[in-house]
């Protein structure tokens, strides 16, 4: 199936379901939240967008300090506690948290173990969490951050 035929039909299924997204992403830098912001009628689907690039920013906003101690940046464990805690701002009671964590490229390579190329992402929805992980090989940066939007849009579609 194509990303927009995707997405679209996840729009729908949120729309009915009256929930909304809260999104924490990392190495997609914003992507993510773009393909559906750039579609009119984004606020009734999407609560906010965090942009958590730096380890810092990831302690402060999401409260990983302890998380980001014990695993590597890029990891399941990441993944799946910022999209459990990026839905703790919301005033809303029906929420999806999702998620994204993950090495572009060879610049960032002090900062995780992981080959370049991998990505954890992860769904928070009614008290579960599904987390994916994906090696992207031979792809530039720019190819990785698309797959991986079109990947975390296929997994919120499968778990609502």
């Amino acid at each position: 199936m194509k990303q927009n035929l995707i997405k679209n039909k996840l729009i729908i299924k949120l729309k009915k379901k009256d929930l909304k997204l809260c999104i924490a992403e990392s190495v997609t830098g914003g992507k993510f939240v773009y393909e559906f912001i750039k579609k009119k009628g984004a606020s009734s689907y999407i609560d906010y967008s965090l942009i958590c690039y730096s380890n810092n920013s990831k302690n402060q906003l999401l409260g990983l300090e302890k998380e980001l101690k014990k695993n590597d940046v890029i990891s399941e464990v990441i993944a799946k506690k910022m999209a459990i805690n990026v839905t703790r701002y919301s005033k809303n009671k029906n929420v999806i948290g999702v998620s994204c964590t993950g090495l572009a490229s060879e610049i960032n390579k002090n900062l995780s173990k992981m080959k370049i190329g991998t990505v954890f992402f992860a769904v928070y929805y009614k008290n579960k969490v599904k987390v994916k992980k994906k090696v992207f090989k031979n792809l530039t940066r720019s190819q990785m951050i698309s797959e991986t939007v079109k990947e975390m849009i296929i997994l919120c579609y499968s778990i609502i």
